[in-house]
């Protein structure tokens, strides 16, 4: 369990953040203590004398508070926690509320305001108090508790209060037990752990990554007696592990449904760039996150790091500049396929230098041209772009499933170097050589989101070549400029479909007095469909129905010469053969579009001039 040690091991390396909550309100729990939603807050004095209580169902707020081993993972039966609860146990149920005051009565001598609560609750006033607010409520609604010892004191709030943390630890440790056997995560005796916490990701509150309750059929094939046996992890790496995770989660976590993705610095616990964003995203402001703030550790080295990062990517500076620093990193996807049982689904530790050059390479491997708002920019496409392009747009519940799946694909993708799947290439060069099937939402074609496909399916298509190309030790690379040399006949074809495509547009463009009104797809791209299917066949429909538009152009000439160099290009027999066209069609479609609309800005600048 080499992620379980990891996790532990950052929580003992930010232990200054402990309790403390980033400005998105999470928070690294202390030992013996979880999160819960509270409904109401209800104020005492010093004394346990009731002041005032507020709160909504709606306004529920989030806190950590102090639990027990067996209050953590509580489903049903009497079990109190140690000072925070439910209507049910501070007051309703006269059991429940027999159990909490006994066990608030063993601890609440540790701390003056823990001692008001009791004080508080023993009284039985709180449905009254709560009626007398006008206050809604039922047995579930979970109640919270300040106290106002004095004017001085300036956290009443008990959730805020450190010392009453503190106060709850020291009783925790006081009442353990000299029962210690090998923790198999760090190799010193503890406690031994037999129930785990839950709700490490909040979509899936009940689900746990271990589970060794007393349910579970230990004797199973006769394997295991007892429960330790199964899995012998002590107390504090059980709790450092899953509260490391679960604060990793919500600060940075990359999210599907009840999937999970996080990749931390076992060192110190820093965010990394996000593995699924798209260049430009990485390419922005250095990496920083709110928990970096409260990491006194930070030094300006640090901030220079994550700044030549960020010029790596970009492909500017030397990304050997970045080697110098020994940390280790961490990936890992959690998912959870039942309501209560919770999975590791991938798992990656790696040196930091080991995970920079990968993320690089990735970025430097499959990118592409895309066109923004103001600008066009190169960059790899996201892992949600990716997975559009191969499956299609979101649709459906079951899209989640595929989604997850696909995500923990690329991951493999990018970490350990694996080949993207020809089945996902030929899917999005399917896909996106049916243009019609890119829609807007109000009906008609979508002429962006199919361009920005086609670019994605690019970017994977430079990908899977230029690895498969490595991969046999063939040295081959595909310029993200046109190369009007490569005679490789998909490419070719591509290209002379982008001729085709222009000489129509451009024909268009002048019939219309130069007002570019006419937004109907071309010959080209109404055909591209066939054209992928038998290009041989379909080149000579179209180049037919380009007739009239050579003509429009006064012959077109300088067309004409584009399509003629291009079909020199061709190695014999080649040009005849009609076997369906591979996604370098795309490449060379795209790249041929991108010099013509370059050729075209020059022209204009050189006007203007």
């Amino acid at each position: 369990m080499s992620w379980f040690k990891n996790l532990a091991e950052t929580y003992d390396n930010v232990s200054d953040i402990v309790g403390i909550p980033d400005t998105n309100g999470n928070t690294l729990l202390p030992p013996n203590h979880m999160t819960a939603n509270t409904d109401i807050c209800v104020v005492t004095d010093g004394n346990g004398n009731f002041l005032r209580a507020y709160g909504k169902k709606e306004d529920a707020l989030n806190i950590v508070i102090p639990c027990t081993e067996d209050s953590a993972v509580r489903t049903s039966g009497i079990i109190p926690h140690p000072l925070h609860d439910q209507i049910g146990y501070l007051s309703s149920n006269e059991k429940k509320r027999e159990a909490y005051l006994l066990q608030l009565e063993k601890w609440s001598m540790f701390h003056p305001k823990a001692e008001a609560v009791r004080k508080y609750v023993l009284n039985n006033t709180l449905i009254d108090d709560l009626q007398s607010y006008d206050i809604k409520f039922d047995e579930k609604s979970f109640v919270r508790f300040a106290v106002d010892m004095s004017l001085d004191d300036k956290t009443p709030n008990l959730w805020e209060d450190k010392s009453v943390s503190e106060a709850w630890q020291r009783y925790c440790e006081q009442e353990q037990n000299d029962n210690k056997s090998l923790c198999y995560i760090t190799g010193v005796e503890d406690i031994i752990k037999t129930k785990h916490p839950k709700n490490i990701n909040s979509s899936t509150g009940n689900a746990k990554l271990i589970s060794c309750n007393d349910e579970t059929n230990y004797t199973y094939k006769g394997r295991f007696t007892e429960a330790e046996q199964a899995n012998a992890i002590g107390d504090k790496a059980s709790h450092q592990a899953h509260a490391m995770l679960k604060y990793l989660i919500a600060a940075q976590g990359y999210k599907c449904d009840t999937q999970a993705i996080v990749a931390w610095s076992v060192n110190d616990g820093s965010a990394l760039p996000d593995l699924f964003e798209d260049s430009l995203e990485i390419y922005g402001d250095a990496v920083n996150t709110e928990r970096e703030t409260l990491l006194e550790t930070q030094t300006e080295l640090a901030f220079d790091y994550a700044k030549n990062l960020a010029s790596a990517l970009r492909g500017k500076g030397n990304a050997d500049s970045l080697k110098n620093i020994n940390k280790r990193v961490a990936v890992i996807a959690v998912d959870a396929a039942t309501t209560g049982r919770m999975a590791v689904t991938f798992y990656k530790d790696l040196s930091e230098n080991e995970y920079i050059e990968r993320v690089i390479n990735w970025h430097k491997t499959c990118r592409w041209h895309f066109r923004g708002k103001d600008k066009s920019y190169v960059s790899a496409p996201s892992a949600d772009r990716i997975i559009a392009a191969v499956y299609g747009e979101p649709k459906g519940e079951g899209y989640s499933k595929i989604k997850k799946q696909a995500r923990e694909r690329i991951l493999n993708f990018i970490l350990n170097g694996e080949i993207i799947d020809k089945s996902w290439l030929n899917a999005a060069v399917n896909r996106v050589s049916n243009p019609f099937s890119y829609n807007k939402q109000d009906g008609g074609w979508d002429k962006y989101k199919w361009d920005t496909a086609v670019n994605i399916t690019c970017a994977m298509t430079r990908k899977y070549y230029t690895d498969n190309a490595n991969k046999i030790n063939k040295k081959e690379e595909f310029s993200l400029e046109l190369e009007k040399t490569r005679n490789d006949r998909d490419y070719l074809y591509g290209r002379m479909l982008a001729v085709a495509d222009k000489i129509e547009s451009h024909a268009r463009y002048l019939q219309t007095g130069k007002n570019d009104t006419d937004k109907r797809p071309t010959n080209a791209v109404r055909y591209i469909s066939a054209f992928a299917t038998k290009p041989f066949r379909t080149w000579e429909v179209i180049y037919r129905q380009l007739v009239p538009y050579i003509q429009r152009l006064n012959g077109g000439e300088w067309y004409q010469k584009q399509i003629d160099e291009i079909m020199s290009l061709f190695k014999d027999g080649e040009y005849e053969n009609d076997k369906p066209l591979d996604g370098k069609y795309l490449m060379g479609y795209s790249l041929q579009r991108r010099e013509f609309n370059n050729k075209n800005n020059e022209e204009e600048t050189d006007n203007a001039e």
